[in-house]
């Protein structure tokens, strides 16, 4: 059977969304307030902001649209919130109340609607007409949707739309809205199984920011996210429905229509793809999520995630996971990891990830990017902070800004200061007392040219930096007796044990190599114990005695000498340990 009713705007124009919400929400608007004249002029702003901190809620407004340091045309007011907001910015704006929050909004026009509705079997289609109320022509790219269902759809270049939904027996809530217009709702009543009640479906307000427009813009979203969607936000604006469950194929083929990217759900399913507003709960995709909003619980992609607001719990995408605010949990992207905010948790890249604020922990194959680094960053190649980090793991480089705890890496370290050790063949800092390295730059630290001779007869030329605690050794050896292999490099470490103005005492263990590269190679690790007298702030006297292994080639019984504490030779070569004495000058600078 058909049941077809045709309503003109007298018919079922039953009530108006503002007249609904004054009796609904009327805590903050109807409230009385006196202000009485001060000393001083107060402007919209001082006084917006002392009601809202002495009434408990806040103010959502766009603040280009409001002449903020106007002064007051009334200040000797006694009467409402809602009257006092009328008289000071004026009747083209619209004044909305939600829990927490008065919400002014620029909305010079007003929408009407002319619509009819059809039901068939458990089908209802409702069409007709949205116009401008004050020029009576058609409003193109409004939203309406349906408040219990969610259906929503918009109007065409001449304000027609058709919206089709199944029947649930309730009352129809029809929500207009359209950016610079002021929300309107119609209660439409069925002609069976009236129900006057509300819907049971609940919505909020979620105050808007820059990251759904920066969503939108990307290159993903301008691939993904259609036109259509892109208006039903901008119309709707910050007013959310929850929802426990949404699928979608794409974005704006979905159970809620083009209205997804307005509902905030519990379980998402997006077969290939999908734009929501949030999701609290878990989300599942066979290619990617996109979010307005947070997303906490779980959500899972193959290919990508975007969320416009935070993530909570666990995150995993196949190539890529983008969040444009904070991330709290566990975040996994098969190539990289994005986050404008900041990392409360753990992040870990196939190649690079990259924060823009701080960042408990990052594991990277390739490198690990943050403002600071809290805890840990490990690399296959680098880790860089701006401000501070942890400590840092990589396999060829770490650079910091600022404060490091420890750096591990196989080349380089750089930092401002060091609170631990640096371990690598270069290190770099302003304060660093414990690099352990070939070469080390230490601002703050000791570097000297050394020119020595020991027991063996070798003169040794080699360069010393490092900070004030340790220091590395890299230099050369020449031999002034006649032997195979006169010439060696060496490459050690040392330690300060006693710095002071006029005496010094260092002890370094030292491996020297000497090889002809055809046939003889000897070795010898010596441990030196130097004492020595500096002589102003750039020359240092010394001489210690030191204990020496040497392991040497069959028939180089002569590459050493000093006071044989013990040896062995067999047909692999000579193993002999030794005491000697080193002594010479160094350049201080």
């Amino acid at each position: 059977m058909t049941s077809s009713v045709s309503f003109t705007r007298g018919l079922f124009l039953g009530l108006i969304f503002l007249l609904y919400q004054s009796t609904a929400f009327s805590q903050f608007l109807e409230k009385k307030i006196s202000l009485k004249p001060a000393a001083e002029d107060l402007n919209l702003k001082q006084v917006l902001d002392t009601l809202s901190a002495e009434n408990d809620f806040y103010f959502s407004y766009e603040s280009s649209l409001l002449d903020l340091k106007q002064e007051l045309k009334t200040p000797n007011y006694s009467g409402t919130i809602r009257n006092f907001l009328e008289t000071e910015i004026g009747d083209q704006y619209e004044f909305k109340e939600l829990p927490g929050y008065i919400i002014i909004r620029f909305a010079p026009e007003k929408l009407d609607l002319d619509a009819e509705m059809q039901t068939r079997f458990r089908r209802v289609t409702i069409k007709g007409q949205i116009t401008n109320i004050r020029t009576q022509e058609g409003v193109n790219q409004a939203s309406i949707y349906d408040k219990n269902t969610l259906a929503s759809t918009l109007t065409d270049e001449n304000g027609y739309f058709e919206l089709k939904y199944k029947k649930d027996n309730s009352s129809i809530w029809l929500t207009l809205s359209k950016e610079n217009y002021r929300d309107t709702t119609f209660l439409l009543l069925p002609t069976v199984d009236i129900v006057a009640d509300q819907e049971n479906k609940r919505f909020r307000y979620l105050p808007g920011d820059s990251t759904t427009q920066s969503i939108e813009e990307s290159f993903m979203g301008r691939l993904f996210i259609g036109f259509r969607q892109r208006l039903q936000g901008i119309n709707v604006g910050s007013f959310f429905a929850e929802s426990p469950f949404q699928m979608s194929l794409v974005p704006g083929i979905s159970s809620k229509g083009i209205f997804n990217s307005q509902t905030i759900s519990n379980f998402s399913l997006n077969l290939i793809g999908g734009y929501t507003a949030g999701i609290e709960g878990m989300e599942i995709a066979g290619i990617f999520n996109i979010n307005k909003r947070d997303v906490k619980s779980f959500q899972a992609a193959g290919i990508f995630n975007m969320v416009g607001g935070g993530s909570k719990g666990f995150q995993v995408g196949g190539i890529y996971n983008l969040v444009y605010k904070n991330v709290e949990g566990l975040q996994v992207g098969g190539i990289y990891n994005q986050v404008q905010g900041n990392v409360k948790g753990l992040q870990i890249g196939g190649i690079n990830n990259r924060v823009k604020g701080s960042a408990d922990a990052q594991i990277g194959g390739i490198l690990n990017q943050a403002s600071a680094s809290d805890v840990l960053q490990i690399a296959g190649i680098a880790n860089h902070s701006r401000e501070k980090a942890g400590f840092q793991l990589a396999g060829i480089s770490n650079s910091s800004s600022g404060e490091v705890n420890h750096q591990i890496s196989g080349i380089f370290n750089r930092a401002k200061s060091v609170n631990g050790f640096q371990f690598a063949l270069i290190n770099a800092a302003e304060q660093s007392d414990y690099p352990i390295g070939l070469l080390n730059f230490i601002k703050n630290g000791e570097k000297n040219l050394t020119f020595a001779i020991d027991e063996s007869g070798f003169t040794h030329f080699g360069f010393r930096s490092g900070g004030r605690k340790m220091y590395g050794i890299v230099g050369l050896a020449y031999q002034l007796r006649e032997v195979d292999t006169p010439y060696a490099l060496e490459v050690g470490m040392g330690i300060h044990l006693i710095p002071s103005r006029r005496f010094s005492l260092d002890t370094e263990f030292v491996a020297m190599t000497a090889s002809d590269f055809v046939a003889v190679n000897n070795h010898i690790q010596s441990f030196r114990l130097l004492p020595g007298v500096n002589l102003g702030k750039h020359f240092r006297l010394f001489a210690g005695p030191s204990l020496n292994f040497a392991f040497l080639d069959p028939g180089q019984e002569n590459f050493t000498d000093g006071w044989n504490i013990l040896e062995k030779t067999n047909s692999t070569g000579i193993y002999r340990s030794y005491g000697g004495v080193t002594g010479g000058l160094q350049v201080v600078f």
